[in-house]
């Protein structure tokens, strides 16, 4: 996705199937109807919270909001995709594969830039998250758990709980998770 316009195509079809009004999805999201219509019309580019938000208050998955193609092969790189962002452009989020409904799981390449600190928004769909240090460290604060990941460290966790990514490091984080979903 090189830009945010099929974003805001994908909510307002998914909107319209679902036969909800603007109201409706706000009150289900607690995303103001002022910022769905934005993001609907391309106006504003929404936070990577914002996305889980819309997403978990119509209960469908991320990926659904994305435009992605559904090739057999379909190569994919950072360097072409606009990430997510967050956190002062601190959180970069890439959705490098889309949930399919045979895998059960959704992918995506994250840059933990230094001195974020990421509360994640519940993720009501999934049930395992997955999280992989490539590069840097990070830590990851479960409930009450802080667990310190370094590159080559891997954890499997519900991401229900609530959860934090915090980066107290010097270089950028980077990341693969997996979601998985029921």
């Amino acid at each position: 996705m090189n830009d945010f316009s099929a974003l805001g195509e994908k909510l307002k079809n998914t909107r319209n199937k679902m036969g909800l009004s603007l109201s409706d999805v706000a009150s289900r999201t607690g995303v103001s109807k002022t910022m769905l219509s934005q993001i609907e019309r391309s106006e504003s580019i929404p936070t990577l919270a914002t996305v889980w938000k819309i997403a978990n208050g119509l209960k469908i998955k991320f990926e659904t909001l994305l435009d992605y193609t559904n090739k057999l092969y379909d190569v994919k790189n950072i360097e072409t995709m606009t990430p997510l962002r967050d956190n002062d452009d601190r959180f970069l989020i890439y959705c490098i594969s889309p949930f399919s409904p045979i895998s059960g799981f959704e992918c995506f390449y994250g840059i933990i830039k230094p001195g974020a600190h990421y509360p994640a928004v519940d993720h009501r769909n999934s049930i395992k998250e997955h999280l992989t240090i490539f590069q840097g460290e990070l830590e990851l604060v479960v409930g009450s758990n802080s667990y310190q990941l370094k590159a080559g460290s891997t954890i499997e966790f519900d991401p229900r709980e609530d959860h934090t990514y915090i980066n107290n490091g010097e270089i950028d984080t980077l990341a693969h998770f997996i979601v998985s979903y029921e």
